[in-house]
């Protein structure tokens, strides 16, 4: 093999090249898109060489020591577009260290010493050149050029290929600025778009207005300035969503973006792509690179909604995730560093999952670094009438309308329900109001108020009064169980012993079953 066979433009092995140059040339210029430049230069050499590889290796400025194979046009198939690499044991990291072409004139399938070679080869390459692409003292990285076994080419193709690198280099420091240019005015759309968002609805706020919903709130400011793991749990819309953008929006990641994925709402088999991103021809449809939610949320937040619908072959990339911070995409081989903070949620008992074999052991108490609970909406009565407040207020905006009055009525008759949907369905019930009746006092739509919650007329609507219509209806509609998966415990979301302190407290008799009572005992 030979590294160092000198071929420069005007040698005797480089036959006049203008009408090749000048067709180069205008392929560069037609466009800034990288892999159509290299169908054009790919067609443009083999016609005057026959079967050549044209490949770019760009440099990754985040991986400094790695190239990824931007696009490659390959009449043999070797592939590799998308690939990331080592540039050490590399001829493209050759060429770019020694700063000017590094040549393989005659590759070795059997004992393979450069990286390309041992890509090639097998694959009927019989040389290989690779060029530095350089613009303005800056490596861009390689232009790599191989062709099959072919007497007297070898010489000619490289010297131009010399000459067009030069023109790649230039075609794609444009395209990467081209690039640089189009991410900047997404950014600056998303950052509009929040922006029309925030002046539209008047801010995002969370309410906490309950002792119970406070003390959750203290303890989200404190984990928030810290980068911890955090895991929310509470009942479907009890606003678990809006507790991890407010954690979110207290920590020093502000600036940085909140990417919420539900995996509930995904197929399990789309679930891995959607977190680490696939590669091109990672499976059927796969055109083009897909980064993943993890990429996505780097240098800020990712919330990780419906935790306990994770299929557990997945679960294993999670956890490794969580762990190194590092995950390879489907159908990838190199690593993808992130520097992301992690909240979670879920309403399923995952404890019972982990008990179940359906979710792992390991990836729960990596998760659960600092728990945070939210309660249901029928256990913080006095968050209603704050929360109706801020909902008409900010659907009314979002109408182009003045808020409407409120009436004490219509209060009771909110407070008169359970709200099995929680704040979801409080928020909906009221957005429904809103577009029913436009007038100036809000009337609230036919709904199904708990008649054992009920409250009086005249407003004694005391906590006590509240609770104990709360225990009563769950014993009710357990029948008088408090343990089990249907038991009035589980309906509330409590600690069986809790919720059996609770009942003697306010004076409630529990007629559960003999079993049931030898089970508490």
């Amino acid at each position: 093999m030979r590294t160092d066979l000198p071929v420069h433009p005007g040698s005797p092995h480089c036959p006049p090249s203008a009408d090749l140059f000048e067709e180069a040339l205008g392929s560069v210029l037609a466009t800034v898109d990288m892999g159509e430049v290299l169908s054009r230069i790919g067609a443009l050499i083999r016609r005057h060489y026959g079967p050549t590889r044209v490949a770019i290796h760009r440099c990754l400025p985040d991986a400094p020591g790695w190239a990824e194979t931007l696009t490659a046009d390959d009449p043999l198939g070797a592939g590799g577009s998308g690939a990331r690499f080592r540039l050490e044991g590399s001829l493209a990291g050759a060429a770019l260290g020694a700063g000017e072409p590094v040549f393989a004139e005659r590759l070795n399938a059997g004992a393979p010493r450069w990286r390309e070679e041992a890509l090639l080869a097998p694959r009927g390459y019989g040389s290989v050149a690779s060029f530095p692409l350089v613009v303005n003292g800056r490596a861009l990285g390689a232009l790599e050029i191989a062709h099959a076994p072919r007497e007297g080419v070898f010489a000619g193709c490289a010297c131009h290929a010399g000459q067009i690198a030069r023109l790649l280099a230039i075609a794609l420091s444009n395209s990467l600025m081209f690039d640089e240019v189009r991410r900047l005015a997404r950014a600056l759309q998303r950052e509009n778009a929040v922006l029309r968002e925030e002046t539209t609805r008047g801010g995002r706020r969370y309410v906490a207005e309950s002792p119970a919903m406070r003390a959750v709130m203290e303890q989200a400011r404190r984990v928030a300035a810290t980068d911890t793991t955090v895991l929310i749990r509470g009942e479907t819309g009890t606003g678990k969503e809006g507790l991890a953008r407010a954690i979110h929006e207290l920590s020093p990641r502000l600036a940085a973006p909140f990417v919420a994925v539900n995996l509930g709402a995904l197929p399990e088999s789309l679930v891995e792509s959607e977190l680490f991103g696939h590669e091109r021809g990672a499976f059927t449809g796969a055109v083009a690179r897909q980064p993943g939610k993890f990429e996505l949320a780097d240098g800020g937040t990712l919330f990780l909604d419906e935790l306990g619908d994770v299929p557990l072959a997945v679960q294993v990339k999670l956890l490794r995730a969580l762990e190194e911070r590092a995950f390879t995409r489907l159908g990838g081989a190199e690593p993808v560093r992130v520097d992301v903070r992690i909240l979670a949620a879920t309403h399923r008992p995952l404890e019972e999952l982990v008990a179940a074999g359906s979710f792992r052991a390991d990836l729960f108490y990596r998760l659960a670094v600092f728990p945070l609970v939210l309660p249901p909406l029928r256990a913080r009565p006095g968050e209603i009438r704050p929360l109706a407040r801020h909902f008409v207020a900010r659907h009314a905006a979002r109408l182009n309308r003045r808020p409407p009055r409120i009436p004490a009525a219509a209060f009771r008759r909110l407070e008169a329900h359970l709200w099995p949907g929680n704040v979801r369905e409080l928020e909906n019930l009221l957005e429904r109001a809103l577009i029913l009746a436009p007038g100036d006092e809000l009337e609230l739509p036919a709904f199904e108020p708990s008649a054992s919650a009920a409250i009086p007329a005249d407003g004694g609507t005391t906590f006590e009064a509240r609770m104990r219509a709360v225990l009563a209806e769950a014993l009710a509609a357990s029948g008088g169980r408090v343990y089990g998966p249907d038991g009035a415990a589980a309906r509330l979301d409590l600690p069986p012993t809790t919720l059996q302190a609770k009942l003697r407290r306010y004076g409630l008799k529990n007629p559960g079953r003999p079993a049931e009572r030898r089970h508490a005992r």
